[in-house]
């Protein structure tokens, strides 16, 4: 399997939520011949010249890997999406073992955090926050 990125570019006429379905339609669209690595949603952007009498896109990377052969079917269903206005996909040029690295450090992060959190530091926390309340509240007295 080869890694390729998939770069979309949506139709701005559709809401958050609509451009959303649309990339987990995709999403889904790629995860039935390959393995979707990671899906990067860039927001509504302007484009550098009109497409389809349009100058603004919701535009959405994405990193799989996949057959060669899945790519042509990609295309094809891509190409019969009415809310895609472009899209492109290319082999992926960057490290691709140092992106599955850094992705599994991010799904391990949250973990580890939770980890470090520890009594004594959860009581300062709480005694700032206790410290805050007593000054609103004297704060409060004095102006009543």
């Amino acid at each position: 399997m080869k890694p390729y990125e998939l770069l979309l570019i949506i139709t701005p006429d559709h809401d958050e939520n609509e451009a959303e379905a649309l990339t987990n339609q995709v999403k889904g669209i790629i995860e039935s011949g390959g393995a979707l690595l990671k899906v990067d949603p860039w927001g509504k952007k302007r484009l550098a010249y009109p497409i389809q009498k349009r100058n603004e896109g919701y535009y959405v990377l994405y990193i799989f890997e996949s057959a060669p052969s899945f790519v042509a079917q990609l295309n094809q269903a891509l190409h019969v999406i009415e809310s895609i206005l472009r899209y492109m996909i290319v082999q992926y040029e960057d490290d691709i073992d140092k992106l599955k690295s850094e992705l599994a450090a991010e799904v391990e992060q949250p973990t580890s955090e939770a980890a470090e959190s520890t009594p004594e530091v959860d009581a300062e926390v709480a005694a700032e926050n206790a410290t805050d309340d007593d000054t609103e509240a004297e704060d409060t007295t004095e102006s009543a």
